[in-house]
C-alpha cells in the first residue's frame, strides 16, 4: 500500500503515545504552602466587617482566597425579640446567598484602593454566576454558595420553584447554614501570585434584610400572612482564608534581583457596575452609561425599582423585558449591534438578542451551557452581554484602548411601570497593576 501525504506542506508529527524516553518536568518553584486564617477585626455584630492580611514573606495566591460564612434566619416577633422560625418553608433568601450577602466590597493595596463594587457587589458576583458557570456546576459544587437552581423564576416561592423551596429548607427552624465563597474582585480574578510583603485591606458591608429575604406569599392563618411576618437574617460567623505560598530560596532571590529592574505586572479585567434609575411613564430612554474608557464589554438588565431597594416580596434578580423594543450601544461613533433589535416579546421574537448574548458569553454552538434557555430569557434572565472590542470576539490579551463615552439606546413598547426600574450596568476594560520592588503600588485604576 501507498502511503503519502495530502500536501507537501504538511508537516509531519508522531502521536504522543510514543513519546518513550522523556520524563516529565518536576516542579521546583514551591517549597510549602498552606491556609492562613483571618478573623474580623471588629466584633461579628458590628458593620462594615474587615480584614487586614499584614505584611508577610510569603506570596499569596489571590484566587484562592475564600470567605466562609455563617447565615441564620430569625423571625420578629410582636414584642421585637429574635425567635426561631415556626414555619419551616416560607421564608428563604435570594440566589446564592454565601456571595450575595455582600452589598459592598472595598480592597486596598499597600493603602491603595483598587476595588470598590458600588454598592453593586450583590449583582457583580450574581451576573458572573449565572453567566459564566456552566449547569453541571451550579447543580454541584455552586451548592457551597447556597446556588440553588431556580426552576420557574426568582420570584417564584411557590412549591413549583425548586429553587426557593431549596433554600428555605437550608434555614429551616433557624438552622445555621455554611457557606464559601471566592472574592468576586479583579485582581483576585487573576491567576498571578502577589508579591511578598504587602498588605490587603478588605471591608465587606452586609446587604439588608429586605434585599435579601425572600417571604413566601400564602393563605392568612390567625389573620397574619406569611409576607406580613418579619424577618431578619443574621451573620454568625465571617472567616477569611488566604492560601499562601514559600518559594525555594534561589527562585525568591532571582525574582526579588528582577524586581530591581523593572516592577511586576499584573493584568486583570476591571470591573465598572453603575445603576441607573429609569422613571415610570416612559417609552423611551437615552443616556451616557460610562464616560471614559470605552469598555470591552458590557451586560444590562432590568428590575422593578422596589426589588433593587430590597423587597421581601421580589427577587433583586428577577430581570424582566420589560416589553423592550430596540436596545443598542454607541460607542466611538460605532452602534451594537449594527443592525438594529426587533423585539417582540409578548410574541417571543427575540431570537437575535438571546443568541448575541450566548455568542458574546461563549456558549453559542457549544456543547456547554449556563442553563439561561431561550424561554428563560423572556423573564428573570433577561440580560443582554454587548462585545464592544474591535475583533467583537473576547479573545485574551489586552484591547487597543479607546476613549470616549459609552451610551445607551432603548424603546419600551409599554410605558414603564408605576415605581419606575432600574437599569443594571456592568462593564469590563482591560487594567494592568504594577509593584515595585518598595511595594508601591501604580495603576491605570481609578476608582
Amino acid at each position: 500500500m501507498l502511503f503519502k501525504k495530502i500536501d507537501g506542506a504538511s508537516q509531519s508529527t508522531v502521536t504522543s503515545a510514543l513519546d518513550l524516553f522523556s520524563t516529565p518536568p518536576t516542579s521546583t518553584a514551591v517549597s510549602s504552602s498552606g491556609y492562613r486564617e483571618y478573623l474580623t477585626l471588629n466584633p461579628i455584630n458590628s458593620r462594615p466587617f474587615h480584614f487586614k492580611i499584614h505584611p508577610i514573606v510569603s506570596f499569596i495566591d489571590l484566587s484562592k482566597c475564600y470567605i466562609l460564612t455563617e447565615l441564620r434566619i430569625k423571625e420578629v416577633n410582636a414584642t421585637g425579640e429574635l425567635v426561631n422560625i415556626d414555619n419551616s418553608g416560607m421564608v428563604g433568601t435570594i440566589q446564592m446567598p454565601g456571595a450575595t450577602f455582600i452589598k459592598n466590597m472595598l480592597i486596598s493595596v499597600n493603602g491603595r484602593e483598587i476595588f470598590n463594587s458600588n454598592q453593586l457587589y450583590s449583582y457583580k458576583s450574581y451576573l458572573d454566576t449565572e453567566l459564566s458557570y456552566s449547569t453541571e456546576a451550579k447543580e454541584g459544587y455552586l451548592s457551597a454558595l447556597g446556588y440553588h437552581t431556580d426552576t420557574t423564576h426568582p420570584n417564584d416561592t411557590s412549591v413549583n420553584n425548586k429553587g426557593f423551596k431549596s433554600r428555605a429548607d437550608i434555614f429551616a427552624s433557624s438552622t445555621t447554614a455554611q457557606f464559601i465563597t471566592n472574592i468576586d474582585a479583579d485582581l483576585f480574578n487573576q491567576d498571578l501570585y502577589l508579591m511578598n510583603n504587602v498588605e490587603i485591606d478588605i471591608e465587606i458591608m452586609p446587604q439588608t434584610d429586605n434585599f435579601m429575604i425572600l417571604q413566601k406569599a400564602g393563605v392568612a392563618v390567625g389573620g397574619v400572612a406569611p409576607t406580613d411576618k418579619k424577618y431578619t437574617y443574621e451573620i454568625v460567623n465571617c472567616r477569611l482564608f488566604v492560601k499562601t505560598l514559600e518559594l525555594m530560596d534561589g527562585l525568591s532571590l532571582e525574582l526579588a534581583r528582577k524586581l530591581d529592574t523593572e516592577p511586576a505586572r499584573y493584568s486583570m479585567r476591571k470591573s465598572m457596575l453603575k445603576s441607573y434609575f429609569i422613571t415610570d411613564g416612559r417609552y423611551e430612554y437615552n443616556n451616557n452609561i460610562f464616560t471614559d474608557e470605552v469598555p470591552r464589554r458590557v451586560i444590562i438588565g432590568f428590575v422593578d425599582h422596589d426589588a433593587y431597594n430590597g423587597n421581601v416580596k421580589k427577587s433583586p434578580f428577577d430581570f424582566k423585558n420589560f416589553n423592550i423594543r430596540e436596545i443598542s450601544i454607541v460607542c466611538s461613533g460605532r452602534t451594537y449591534p449594527q443592525a438594529t433589535y426587533t423585539l417582540d416579546y409578548p410574541n417571543k421574537n427575540y431570537v437575535r438578542a438571546y443568541h448575541d448574548t450566548q455568542e458574546n458569553l461563549g456558549f453559542a454552538f457549544s456543547s456547554d451551557s449556563n442553563g439561561i434557555s431561550y424561554n428563560k430569557f423572556l423573564r428573570g434572565w433577561n440580560i443582554y452581554v454587548f462585545n464592544l472590542t474591535n475583533s467583537m470576539e473576547n479573545e485574551p490579551g489586552f484591547e487597543l484602548i479607546k476613549d470616549g463615552t459609552t451610551s445607551i439606546n432603548i424603546k419600551f413598547n409599554d410605558r414603564t411601570p408605576n415605581g419606575g426600574i432600574t437599569m443594571i450596568c456592568y462593564g469590563e476594560v482591560d487594567s494592568l497593576l504594577m509593584v515595585d520592588r518598595n511595594r508601591q503600588i501604580t495603576s491605570d485604576i481609578n476608582i
